[in-house]
């Protein structure tokens, strides 16, 4: 063989050599890269479950029993026996009060005379419950027919709610409801009467609760009132965190896992939700199947993951 032959083989081996260890590396370095891209992130399955939507309506406290304790004559009231908040019982003494006569008597110093007729009237209460209204103190001047004080009856506590009329056919009497205070504290309370009328306004009918047990709450006080809405006993849903959207909210998407390392894009469509979790209407979901559960926001159609143990 020629020299120059020699020489023009040994160069194409040295060539393909070359190419072969920088194709290898190129594709370590790929592998590398694409094991540094991998995002971690929390990924389940979906479940199999009853499912509630609720309609959530304000609501009113009132006291239906309370009297109302007025004055009969004018006159000063010489004492006052009950502070506000105080727990008064039928006949318990609330106000003492001299009569205007009698005042006037006192202020000409006329002794033969306002000792036959001292002008004291004691008012009591004529029924048990709390203090909530004291208008007027010690030393008050009072006319006749000015209101003095409040007293209700806790037990007549009713919740008041204004049910819009298309919803009116989901509240029926004696059905009891979830009822939830301010503070997220909750209670149940039926349903024992219904307005019949409309609110010309609003269209809305008033619904009236009382409570299934004793609860201590003041008047006035503003509640939610929670309604079954629609019920889905075997619904396939995600956690809330595992549906993703866009700005305006008007496409939905999760995260499907692949092979325990890569997660694509799959469009939703959302049914009910309750509570922390959202029903998948479309597609049908299999239980085996895995989702993103958490950090999948901001990931590309197609994403490599690592899940978190």
């Amino acid at each position: 063989m020629k020299v120059e032959n020699f020489k023009t083989i040994f160069i194409v081996l040295l060539l393909l050599a070359g190419s072969f260890i920088n194709s290898c590396k190129k594709e370590n370095t790929e592998n590398t890269s694409d094991e540094a891209k991998k995002i971690t992130v929390v990924a389940g399955n979906p479940v199999k479950k009853r499912m509630v939507e609720y309609l959530e309506l304000n609501a009113t406290t009132t006291f239906q029993k309370q009297e109302i304790v007025r004055a009969t004559f004018q006159g000063f009231i010489e004492k006052t026996y009950k502070s506000l908040g105080d727990e008064v019982k039928k006949g318990d003494l609330l106000f003492k009060v001299k009569t205007k006569e009698a005042s006037v008597i006192d202020s000409m110093d006329l002794n033969s005379v306002s000792s036959r007729f001292s002008g004291l009237v004691n008012i009591f209460s004529r029924t048990s419950g709390i203090l909530t209204e004291l208008t007027h103190q010690t030393g008050d001047y009072i006319s006749e027919s000015d209101q003095l004080a409040i007293i209700v009856e806790p037990q007549s506590l009713r919740i008041l709610v204004n049910v819009p009329f298309q919803y009116a056919k989901l509240i029926s009497i004696y059905k009891s409801f979830s009822i939830r205070l301010p503070d997220g504290s909750k209670f149940e309370a039926k349903v024992i009467n219904k307005v019949p009328s409309i609110d010309p306004v609003n269209q809305t009918q008033t619904f009236i609760l009382i409570p299934d047990k004793s609860i201590s709450i003041p008047e006035n006080l503003n509640l939610i009132v929670k309604i079954p809405y629609q019920v889905i006993n075997e619904a396939v849903a995600l956690p809330k965190s595992a549906v993703l959207t866009n700005e305006t909210q008007t496409e939905f998407w999760i995260m499907k896992v692949l092979n325990d390392s890569v997660a694509v894009k799959q469009d939703i469509e959302k049914g009910i939700e309750a509570d922390s979790m959202v029903q998948i209407i479309q597609p049908i979901l299999s239980l085996n199947d895995k989702f993103i559960f958490e950090g999948g926001y901001g990931l590309p159609d197609t994403a490599y993951i690592s899940i978190k143990k």
